[in-house]
């Protein structure tokens, strides 16, 4: 844990001297109708499995806005006792003139490293090429690690405090963690609106709904769920 503290506290060292319009705070407080994880449902196999998720974290945005940084930690909670699920996730993201990179560590699972780019435009398609570097991700014998590849393609529009998404995923090799015994298969292909109520400067009430289908898992993906957030 003390080097998830030294992420964070090494981010603020970083922003500490910009202006406050540069580094920004944010939490949200989500309930959902149940937890869609890259075309699969986590821990349980169902539609309808209610939870709250809770994150909270940190962004820097350089003022030419050709930076951009994040760290952030994610809390996951089903709220069915018999099908008790829980995931805990910390990321760092860091953008500039397009590229991205991000770290993800699901903790007491597996870490990945994402490697993508952004299309800068009214439509900005965003690819992303992810890794597993560690953790619980290995073949068939158990014995040898499998470096796990996942791939998503996400193409956002919005339109006022309207935000509809469509996305695209997809495993491009073999891989027992995602359950993917053959070669490329597509894992998701999804569709997500968000309407966001503003209830102040900080205080937003996202509204989201999501419907899509997963080749690879032989199942629909379909949630809605109603959040809080703060931002400033």
């Amino acid at each position: 844990m003390k080097k998830y503290i030294m992420i964070a506290a090494a981010l603020l060292c970083f922003a500490n001297g910009v202006s406050a319009q540069d580094l920004g705070f944010m939490a949200d407080k989500e309930f959902m109708t149940t937890y869609i994880w890259r075309g699969m449902h986590p821990g349980y196999d169902k539609h309808f499995a209610p939870g709250a998720s809770f994150d909270i974290g940190l962004n820097f945005t350089s003022a030419d806005e050709n930076f951009y940084a994040e760290t952030y930690f994610w809390t996951y909670q089903s709220l069915n006792v018999p099908e008790h699920y829980s995931e805990y996730q910390l990321t760092v993201y860091v953008e500039a003139h397009g590229l991205h990179i991000e770290w993800n560590n699901y903790f007491g699972d597996m870490g990945e490293v994402g490697v993508g780019y952004t299309i800068p435009g009214p439509v900005p398609a965003s690819l992303t090429f992810y890794t597993s570097l560690y953790g619980d991700d290995y073949d068939e014998t158990g014995a040898k690690r499998n470096y796990s590849n996942y791939m998503e393609l996400g193409v956002p529009y919005s339109f006022g405090n309207f935000e509809l998404k469509a996305t695209f995923s997809a495993v491009p090799r073999k891989s027992v963690y995602y359950g993917n015994y053959d070669g490329f298969a597509v894992s998701s292909m999804m569709l997500e609106g968000t309407y966001s109520f503003e209830l102040n400067e900080a205080l937003t009430l996202p509204v989201k709904a999501g419907f899509g289908y997963s080749p690879l898992y032989q199942n629909l993906l379909y949630y809605a769920s109603i959040g809080l957030g703060v931002a400033f």
